[in-house]
């Protein structure tokens, strides 16, 4: 047979039955919907990606799926609530792609033969797995059109890009619902429809007109009078950055007679803040002065523990005297590899209540710190302290 009969071959219905007699099956034991399958003259650029349930159940609902990176960076795809790192992988068959192929499940009558077009051959697919949002670039950019303060706010509108949720949406590695809870983490706000950031030195300033004021007239900080409070600060910082600081860190009152009218400070943020306001410009701090300047820093009434610093500061407890440093979660790399590559060039080795604070916000449900820890580590006991260190780490 020439090659050119080869291509115009078209399979008939006596050459189906002579398949089904070699193959030594009954005709009667098949159903009637018989497809041959040809390869098109040219394949269809087509790619293939896994689904996953949730993926899928967002499609059916009509619901929009966006791959996001720029070109230094790699693929992920986003649902409306979560993020998908994306890898090319390889499978050791071909799959064919057959658009209008039938199955002997479908309710078909079909007794005659109908060609089917094979309209594209895989040797690979794009597999996506749940990831952890990348927001390094979304602190990044806020920090660079940070709010100064209004002396400054020309300067920085004319030197810097300024940012809307659709904008941060379209080129921050992160679902909606994700970068929502990101900007709210945070501390971002809007001016113009732009979200922003406070300058450090400048949101120090900001809660401390709050803070002194409490002071002065004697409030508990818990029972703070709104009132009052707008009607003097208001002279001192313009309304958008008031309101931004008392959400930031108060909340209405519990108390039924109050809860329109006085709003209490958020003890744990007050206590962080100014915890990361005295150790940022430290290189160290001994940690029996820093307790006690701390302690100090802070309205009357409110109590300081280290805990409330979780993922922000080190405590050396092996140096004498014992320091603390700030050292900000926020900071690390985002990637699990590098992240642990830091820290083991920080310490070499670590406790587990050490290094918990800055592994688990890459921690997922399939993956814990404990399990993150028993991948990427070594644990060894000393004195009996389990302490974890470098997997590639010669001690």
């Amino acid at each position: 047979m020439s090659q050119n009969d080869i291509s115009n071959y078209v399979r008939t219905a006596e050459d189906v039955k002579k398949v089904i007699e070699h193959a030594k099956l009954s005709e009667n034991d098949l159903k009637p919907n018989v497809q041959p399958i040809y390869f098109g003259e040219k394949f269809e650029n087509y790619k293939l990606l896994q689904l996953d349930e949730h993926i899928l159940s967002d499609l059916k609902c009509g619901q929009t799926v966006v791959f996001k990176g720029d070109h230094n960076e790699s693929a992920v795809l986003c649902t409306k609530a979560k993020t998908y790192d994306v890898k090319e992988a390889e499978t050791s068959n071909s799959i064919l792609l057959l658009p209008e192929l039938t199955f002997p499940d479908e309710d078909t009558n079909n007794t005659e033969l109908t060609s089917r077009k094979v309209v594209g051959i895989f040797h690979t697919y794009f597999e996506v797995k749940p990831c952890k949002p990348r927001l390094k670039k979304l602190r990044n950019l806020l920090e660079k059109c940070s709010y100064k303060g209004s002396e400054l706010e020309k300067e920085v509108l004319a030197s810097n890009e300024m940012y809307t949720f659709e904008h941060l949406s379209a080129i921050i590695q992160a679902s909606d619902d994700q970068l929502k809870d990101a900007l709210k983490e945070m501390g971002a706000f809007q001016i113009d429809g732009n979200w922003r950031v406070l300058e450090f030195d400048y949101e120090c300033r900001a809660l401390s007109f709050l803070l002194n004021l409490i002071d002065e007239q004697s409030w508990p900080y818990n029972t703070i009078p709104m009132d009052e409070t707008l009607n003097i600060l208001g002279e001192l910082l313009p309304p958008v950055i008031l309101q931004h600081i008392i959400d930031q860190y108060s909340t209405w009152c519990v108390s039924s007679n109050l809860s329109q009218t006085h709003r209490s400070l958020i003890e744990d943020k007050v206590c962080r803040f100014m915890a990361v306001g005295l150790l940022r410009p430290c290189e160290k701090f001994n940690l029996t002065d820093f307790k006690t300047a701390w302690q100090g820093s802070v309205p009357e009434g409110m109590t300081t523990n280290l805990k409330q610093l979780d993922g922000t500061v080190l405590v050396d407890q092996s140096s004498h005297p014992q320091t603390i440093c700030y050292f900000n979660e926020q900071d690390l790399p985002d990637d699990i590899i590098d992240r642990f590559q830091y820290l083991f060039q920080v310490r070499s080795k670590w406790t587990l209540n050490e290094i918990q604070p800055f592994l688990e916000k890459l921690s997922t449900d399939k993956l814990n710190v404990n399990n993150l820890l028993a991948k990427y580590t070594r644990a060894t006991n000393v004195d009996g302290v389990r302490f974890y260190c470098s997997k590639h780490s010669s001690k």
